[in-house]
C-alpha cells in the first residue's frame, strides 16, 4: 500500500571500500520495495555519529563485504508499507529507523526496514530531526549505566559530557542515584550541563 508518489531511482551513498570517507560515492539506485512485515521509509535525517565514522574505517565490527550503505540511524517517513497488518500499522507515520539488519544503512533517500527492530514510531512531540537521533545514543548511555551499575559502580567520569550522548548518560545517570564527574573542553559547555541539572 503506498501513501504518496514514490520515484523509481534514488540518490544512494555508497561505501566502496573500508577506507574511510574518501571511499563514499554517490549513486543512482532502483527504490526498494518493501516485502512482508517491512516498511518504507522516505529518510529525512540521517546524522553522522562516531560509529559512522568508525564503520567507513572497518574498525566497528560489521564484517559485511563492502560496497555498502553506510548510516547507523535516521528517521522518515513511511511512505508504503509491505504485505501485514503491523507494517500496514506503520504507513504515514514518522519513525526512527536503524541502520543495521534489512535494508542496511540509512544514507538514502529511501530504505526498506523491518517494522520487527527496523523502525519505531515517533512521538508526536519529536521533530524528524529529534528522532533521528532516538536510537544509537539513547542505547549507548543505557547500555553505560546498565555497566556501571552491574560492577556496583556509583560514581561515572565523563569525557564528552556536553555531548548529546554526554548529555543522555547525565540524565540517566541522576535518576539512577548515580555521582558523574562531567569532563568538558570549554567553559559554555559547563554552562550548558548546569542548565541541564548536572
Amino acid at each position: 500500500m503506498r501513501k504518496n508518489k514514490i520515484p523509481d531511482t534514488m540518490t544512494v551513498a555508497v561505501l566502496q571500500a573500508y577506507e574511510g570517507a574518501e571511499a563514499l560515492s554517490i549513486e543512482q539506485r532502483p527504490v526498494p520495495r518493501p516485502g512482508r512485515n517491512e516498511v518504507l521509509v522516505k529518510v529525512a535525517f540521517a546524522p553522522i555519529n562516531p560509529s559512522d565514522l568508525a564503520t567507513l574505517k572497518g574498525h566497528y565490527g560489521f564484517d559485511d563485504p563492502a560496497p555498502i550503505v553506510p548510516g547507523g540511524e535516521g528517521s522518515g517517513e513511511v511512505v508504503m508499507a509491505g504485505p501485514g497488518m503491523m507494517a500496514n500499522y506503520f504507513l504515514g507515520k514518522k519513525v526512527a529507523c536503524a541502520g543495521w539488519g534489512v535494508g542496511g544503512g540509512v544514507w538514502s533517500e529511501y530504505v526498506v526496514k523491518s517494522v520487527q527492530g527496523g523502525v519505531m514510531p515517533l512521538h508526536k512531540s519529536l521533530s524528524l530531526e529529534q528522532g533521528a537521533m532516538s536510537i544509537i545514543n539513547p542505547l549507548t548511555a543505557s547500555a553505560f549505566i546498565d555497566i556501571a551499575k552491574k560492577g556496583k559502580h556509583q560514581t561515572i567520569a565523563l569525557t564528552a559530557a556536553a555531548s548529546s550522548l554526554g548529555q543522555m548518560v547525565n540524565r540517566l545517570g541522576r535518576k539512577e542515584g548515580m555521582q558523574i564527574i562531567n569532563i568538558v573542553r570549554r567553559e559554555e559547555q559547563v554552562a550548558l550541563l548546569q542548565a541541564e541539572g548536572a
